[in-house]
């Protein structure tokens, strides 16, 4: 593997392990801090829609990478739908993180949508539906997402060739010591709970609340260095097939 691949070396990994931890700090820094980073429209979540919507450009971008040397790289038309379904992917994460501009035009929420939504927001993923759901809240459908994307097809590959094979034709697989980093990521979750029980005290959001942005962050931008890693590794396979001649 090419040595100027960063997602291979240990400082990646220490400094994005660093700062997913430092981000779980945060909900000790006092009132103060917490209304500056967690309430809706505020930094976390403002942080949050540009990371969505700069990894959907970079997925967009290698989406590009990929059409346009198709024909080189022998890439099956399903791989190309998949580059693209993501980027649309965190293009509508993006809407929905800000509930499609809603509260930034003041744009009332139709009666309708408001009857049936548990924050009375233009959006998706506050529906009754998912909101009320144990299974298939939005929340537990992104962590199936990045469980299985993230992780479990990349740990599954480096072990296991004729899955590697198979699924790289349809998929993009990322770099499998990501995978750990998500991991972390929700190990955090589960610790923070117990750290700071008995410390976060801001009434305005709740300690769930206030973890629950916490924790997207840090698997937005995960999912951003996994959409630089795509392009890399098409970047790769470019050089190494202009090589070929």
């Amino acid at each position: 593997m090419n040595t100027k691949n960063w997602f291979a070396r240990p400082v990646f990994y220490v400094v994005m392990g660093l700062f997913i931890v430092w981000t779980y700090t945060v909900l000790g820094y006092g009132d103060k801090a917490a209304a500056f980073f967690y309430p809706e429209d505020h930094f976390f979540e403002n942080v949050q829609f540009i990371i969505l919507v700069v990894t959907g450009g970079l997925t967009l971008y290698a989406f590009w990478l990929a059409y346009k040397n198709r024909q080189a790289l022998r890439t099956h038309w399903i791989k190309l739908a998949a580059y693209l379904a993501l980027a649309l992917f965190f293009f509508f994460i993006a809407g929905e993180e800000i509930s499609w501009g809603q509260r930034i035009f003041n744009i009332a929420t139709p009666e309708s949508i408001a009857e049936v939504n548990a924050q009375q927001e233009t959006n998706l993923h506050n529906l009754d539906i998912f909101e009320y759901s144990d299974y298939f809240s939005f929340d537990r459908l992104f962590t199936y997402f990045w469980l299985g994307f993230a992780v479990i097809v990349p740990m599954v590959s480096l072990f296991w060739n004729r899955f590697r094979e198979f699924a790289g034709k349809y998929i993009p697989i990322g770099y499998w010591a990501m995978g750990l980093l998500f991991l972390l990521n929700y190990a955090f979750v589960k610790i923070s709970k117990i750290i700071y029980g008995g410390i976060y005290a801001y009434s305005e959001i709740p300690l769930a609340q206030a973890i629950k942005q916490t924790k997207e962050l840090n698997y937005y931008l995960l999912l951003a260095c996994l959409s630089a890693y795509f392009i890399w590794q098409l970047k790769q396979r470019i050089a190494a097939k202009s090589a070929e001649g």
